[in-house]
């Protein structure tokens, strides 16, 4: 089927619209219906499409009305809810109805009216007095004219308003970016500086080391000709008997060296008190930390008590287990008014106020088990709790009593660790033997890596834990290897006691349920 176009007519003549008029037209019947109201965004988006349009015929209009020229682009359009009509109105004040505007400025173009006739519906009577009801008409229309620009100017408002918001927390965050960027920058700079004192500590001191190597070396080249001359007169010397030669020279030369080098101590020596004096920031952490533990012993162990945060500080940085305390177990021994612990190895500590740890004297027995803190570096013990465990045999000595640890399997398995960590190992070894685990613990530093990964490839070993940071590179492959084979083997990067212990006893419950 074909379809035809039908031309435009205006809507009451019928006549054909212009070609400038064609698309105004059609935009009045595709979105205009007498029998209702346009909303606020139909009518502003109309109102937007129409001034384009009919700006377009801004010329042609100018060249029909010349004594009352009509800007196009100022075209407003409103609602008369009274007509339910929507009205056109003119810059000059004029009202048309839609379609009679329509048809006026089509009759216009055509040249079928004057510019007069254009205007005569609207040409003011000069000997009319204006009745009231016209006054009240155009006070109204003004009032709705000025609450229609109220509302646009509210609207304008809300807008700017929202604009202003958003740019002040846009603001906002700039600004806190750039007092970050700043406070980013003053750190760097800071460490700058330090690693600047640093570099110059440590060229200051590689120049004098390359001095003192330049004059040991000249010290040495000078003994060694003198050794080299009197090998060579040994050998000429036809006699057994050497005559006796004159090194007082050479002596002086060598005193004199001798001078030069301690006169190089001392400016050294003197220098560096200067920078220590002058700089103290410049001594590194390894020096202040040496000389804080050269300076601890018994008389001063009670303030270093701010060192447990660092070690728990340090434990959380690197999850290493360093272990200033370990746990211990013994029985109390009472002679008259002094009171002894004995540990399982048979050491005797006597017991202070601070050793009792806040457990009153009329507590202690001598009939059961008591466990306690010891300290690696003082041995000094702290009481912790007595134990539900009674002393059967006061001249045995104490075995280790384990109240919360029992034998997790009942078969017999075999782990293999492969790990230079020594004490954190050793420490997870005991636990899982106490578990009834047999563990087989390799040392990459004693052991030659060919025998450790012959020792992998064994099928005895139920699981296998190889610690990153404590094996070879050739280690960590063969372990992958054997790991993508279906073997139970498990590299952690670096891991404590505990996380040691639960990887072996998740491994071994999945083997058990497997089973």
């Amino acid at each position: 089927m074909r379809t035809s176009k039908r031309p435009i007519k205006s809507a009451t003549t019928g006549k054909k619209l212009v070609d400038d008029l064609k698309p105004f037209g059609k935009l009045i019947q595709t979105n205009y219906r007498q029998d209702s109201l346009l909303s606020k965004s139909q009518l502003a988006k109309f109102s937007q499409t129409s001034r384009v349009m009919l700006g377009a015929i801004q010329n042609k209009v100018d060249t029909k009305l010349v004594q009352r020229p009509l800007d196009m682009t100022a075209i407003t359009y409103h609602h008369d809810r009274r007509l339910m009509q929507l009205m056109v109105m003119l810059p000059s004040g004029e009202r048309y109805r839609v379609y009679e505007f329509v048809e006026k400025l089509n009759q216009l173009l055509l040249g079928e009216i004057t510019e007069e006739i254009f205007y005569q519906y609207q040409q003011p009577k000069i000997f009319e007095k204006s009745s009231p009801k016209n006054i009240g008409d155009k006070t109204k229309r003004a009032n709705q004219t000025l609450k229609q620009r109220l509302r646009q100017l509210t609207e304008s408002k809300l807008q700017l308003t929202q604009q202003y918001q958003q740019l002040k927390v846009a603001l906002a965050q700039k600004e806190m970016l750039l007092r970050e960027q700043m406070l980013l920058n003053q750190e760097l700079t800071q460490k700058l500086q330090i690693l600047c004192e640093t570099n110059a500590t440590y060229q200051f001191k590689i120049k004098k080391q390359q001095e003192m190597g330049v004059i040991r070396e000249q010290v040495r080249k000078k003994q060694t000709k003198i050794k080299q001359k009197q090998r060579t007169q040994f050998k000429l010397e036809s006699k057994h008997v050497c005559p006796k030669i004159d090194n007082r020279a050479l002596y002086k030369k060598i005193d004199d060296l001798q001078e030069q080098l301690m006169f190089s101590q001392q400016q050294q020596q003197t220098q560096q008190q200067k920078i220590s004096t002058m700089q103290p920031s410049q001594i590194s952490r390894s020096e202040r930390l040496r000389q804080l533990t050269s300076e601890l012993d018994e008389a001063c162990v009670s303030e270093y008590h701010p060192l447990l945060r660092l070690v728990d500080k340090y434990n959380q940085l690197v999850s290493e287990d360093v272990v200033l305390w370990h746990q211990i177990q013994g029985r109390l021994v009472r002679s008259e008014n002094d009171w002894s612990f004995i540990d399982q190895q048979g050491n005797q500590y006597c017991l202070t106020t601070e050793s009792m740890n806040g457990i009153p004297i009329e507590e202690l027995t001598t009939a059961y088990y008591y466990s306690a803190r010891q300290r690696r570096d003082t041995k000094s013990i702290i009481l912790i709790r007595q134990l539900n465990v009674p002393v059967v045999n006061e001249c045995d000595s104490v075995k280790q009593v384990h109240e919360l640890v029992e034998p997790m399997m009942a078969k017999n398995y075999q782990v293999l660790i492969i790990s230079w960590w020594g004490e954190t190992v050793k420490n997870a070894t005991q636990k899982l033997t106490r578990l009834g685990i047999k563990v087989v613990w390799l040392d990459p530093s004693d052991v030659n890596n060919d025998k450790i990964v012959h020792e992998m490839n064994k099928t005895q070993y139920d699981f296998q834990l190889v610690i990153l940071r404590g094996a070879h590179h050739e280690i960590v492959t063969a372990a992958h290897r054997l790991r993508r084979m279906g073997r139970r083997i498990k590299v952690a990067n670096n891991p404590g006691v505990s996380a040691m212990v639960a990887f072996v006893q998740e491994a071994l419950q999945n083997v058990e349920a497997e089973a």
